[in-house]
């Protein structure tokens, strides 16, 4: 049995919720230290100021946080995880976290990643999008994507997170309607993005990312098994975490084959940094699980 470290997806957060921990923290002040370096921007200011579609930005500093209190975590409590896992944009962080990736080397990736999203999506007939909502189950999320396919239009379920917490990548003119059609079923929205992610749509934008961009990185092999959560496997070799965050970008995230994962793991208990994430619950009905919180680690005692 082993200690497992869990690295949530990206959701939005805005600064003023990650602040104390930033400017307070020894960790996140490294961490932090070493994005300025790397991007050529003080990452703490642009962060304060971003746009919520400041992809660059928000995906440098969310890295940058999760790993700083990965570190803390390591650091002052003793947690050593055995193997490691991320759903979404987490599985960047695991992959730094394992070794497959440096941490600069992973900033990099970013950096040369979002021109090539961006242009991408940009460059489609028709603008596209990713809705994230709760409080309706799956069956109530099938019926609504059925309803869209009935009316001739596209749309794929790409995360599933429990039996309430899920995403749908559509054409933002679709999307309009189903936003409309969550509510009225009883659904909450989080937030909509400015792209699709999860689903067969995009496989150009994968193709155009492996040409152009995850190539140019050294893949290495990684000191501890990362989860994946495109079909559940333990991976160690670069080339198959590279060929996985890859196939992310595709495949639909769905909570089961990450617990899948973790169970062939063997974790005993998973633990998961974030400034922000709704984790807890999901994995507490498999495994006992800890959070990692900024302001855990700001705490008297904390040794933040």
């Amino acid at each position: 049995m082993t200690e497992a470290l869990f690295f949530p997806g990206l959701i939005p957060t805005p600064y003023s919720r990650i602040r104390p921990f930033v400017e307070n923290s020894e960790h996140a002040i490294r961490r932090f230290a070493t994005a300025d370096d790397v991007l050529g921007y003080h990452l703490a200011d642009a962060y304060r100021t971003a746009d919520i579609y400041d992809w660059e930005v928000f995906e440098a500093g969310f890295m940058a946080v999760s790993l700083a209190l990965a570190d803390w975590a390591s650091e002052e409590r003793g947690v050593h995880a055995g193997v490691c896992g991320g759903q979404s944009f987490g599985a960047f962080m695991a992959a730094v976290w394992a070794g497959a990736l440096s941490y600069p080397e992973a900033l990099q990736l970013v950096r040369r990643s979002v021109p090539v999203e961006d242009g991408y999506f940009a460059s489609l007939d028709e603008p596209v999008g990713c809705h994230f909502f709760h409080k309706l189950p799956y069956d109530t999320v099938t019926k609504l994507v059925e309803e869209v396919h009935a009316r001739g239009e596209w749309a794929e379920i790409c995360v599933v997170l429990d039996e309430e917490v899920h995403a749908v990548s559509a054409s933002q003119r679709t999307l309009t309607e189903f936003t409309r059609r969550v509510k009225e079923e009883g659904g909450i929205a989080f937030y909509t993005m400015n792209r699709a992610e999860h689903c067969t749509a995009v496989a150009g934008l994968r193709t155009r990312l492996h040409d152009e961009v995850y190539g140019a990185f050294p893949w290495k092999q990684a000191r501890i098994p990362v989860v994946s959560d495109v079909d559940g496997r333990l991976l160690t070799e670069g080339e198959d975490i590279k060929q996985d965050l890859l196939d992310g970008w595709t495949t639909p995230v769905h909570w089961e084959t990450i617990l899948r994962g973790l169970h062939t793991a063997g974790a005993a208990r998973v633990w998961i940094p974030g400034p922000r994430n709704m984790f807890a619950r999901i994995t507490n009905k498999s495994f006992p699980t800890e959070l990692i919180t900024p302001k855990m680690a700001l705490a008297p005692g904390g040794a933040g």
